[in-house]
């Protein structure tokens, strides 16, 4: 849903702004071009006046920046929304896009900033996360405490979380590095074939970092998936959250929730998906599909059906297949959850029987005795 990204996208423009403001205004980035385009923009005796206030040149620089970085946020949705190629964007940007996402940007700062606190102060969960501030689940070190009283908590795989902390902060160091030689290469590199060089050489670097990363979390991943223990999964991220001073939200939620899933642990599965970020990617979709299924366990089957519901807004407006097929699987799972706390077991055979034949099972034996458990 866009309104999880509302704060993000708030956070962008306000950072850009105060760089914008540094770069132009503190720094004198472009003075003299700025200098030049007032006096050939408005009238003489105005552009003299303009040229005095020094807070103007702070302004500009602030929209200048602000302005492009929310053209580049709202270019991303468009590309999510459509399932435009990066390649083709990326082109387009170079091939006279730029000025064009620019004036864009900078004309619907302000409406972007009004919707984006509209979003944020109608978010869905919101009086849920404020009710879990009261009492004190939002921190990372509350909800361990509260898995250690009920649970397992398995030291042995402490340093496997540590390691790929470490792992991923040398990776975001390399991202960050990367991106400041980009932005030093477009600020004062004049030359496009050199700027579209290294702008191709940063994607190349992006991608291959964030597959890095995706590998180094397996191994805690395989903890959950392959040898199907729950707890050393959890511990590893606990690892991983104190290893980061994480506060308030965990690293690898997903996982984390469904560990207190299996471990049959529905309130603490909660605890960890209230306090996550809902809008990234299609994390969205399992966030649903996971609350339902914690909601299932506890027998509340109004919240079952509102978090399907809220699946089914959610993925309104997706139309490429990957995310199309992610969204059908989940409201196929949580349907059967409503269809099991209806006692229809015939639609719930059914689904069943469909799983188990993607998986490759001998299923009917399996079934009867789910079913009949």
């Amino acid at each position: 849903m866009w309104k999880y990204q509302c704060k993000k996208h708030v956070m962008v423009i306000l950072v850009s702004f105060v760089a914008g403001a540094v770069l132009f205004g503190l720094m004198g980035y472009q003075r003299e071009y700025l200098t030049s385009l007032l006096r050939q923009s408005v009238p003489a005796e105005m552009a003299g006046e303009l040229i005095k206030a020094e807070y103007m040149y702070y302004l500009i620089g602030g929209l200048t920046i602000s302005g492009l970085a929310n053209g580049l946020m709202l270019l991303t949705y468009v590309m999510q929304r459509f399932n435009i190629p990066f390649i083709l964007m990326f082109f387009l940007f170079f091939a006279g896009g730029f000025t064009i996402i620019e004036m864009i940007g900078a004309l619907t700062v302000i409406p972007a900033i009004a919707v984006c606190i509209f979003g944020m102060l109608t978010i869905p969960n919101r009086g849920k996360r404020r009710e879990f501030a009261k009492e004190n689940v939002t921190s990372v070190a509350e909800v361990e405490r509260v898995y250690r009283l009920h649970h397992q908590y398995l030291d042995a795989y402490e340093e496997l979380g540590k390691k790929a902390w470490s792992f991923n902060l040398k990776m975001n160091l390399l991202y960050f590095t990367g991106l400041i030689a980009v932005l030093l290469v477009i600020l004062y590199v004049q030359d496009f074939f050199v700027v579209f060089i290294a702008m191709m050489l940063y994607s190349i670097l992006f991608f291959q970092l964030t597959k890095r990363k995706n590998q180094s979390m397996q191994p805690i991943i395989s903890l959950l998936y392959d040898q199907c223990n729950p707890e050393a999964c959890a511990t590893a991220i606990f690892a991983y959250a104190k290893k980061g001073r994480r506060k308030k939200s965990f690293p690898m939620p997903q996982h984390l929730a469904q560990c207190m899933v299996y471990l049959n642990d529905p309130h603490l599965a909660i605890d960890v998906l209230a306090t996550s970020a809902q809008g990234r990617g299609n994390f969205i979709f399992a966030y649903h599909s996971l609350m339902a299924y914690a909601y299932y366990q506890l027998g509340d089957r109004s919240m079952v059906k509102f978090h399907y519901d809220e699946c089914e807004k959610a993925g309104a407006r997706v139309n490429n297949g990957p995310m199309q097929m992610i969204k059908a699987q989940c409201l196929e799972g949580i349907q059967n959850k409503l269809d099991l706390m209806d006692q229809n077991f015939e639609s719930s055979r059914s689904f069943l029987r469909k799983r188990c034949q993607r998986q490759d099972l001998n299923s009917s034996v399996w079934i009867s005795n789910t079913i009949s458990g």
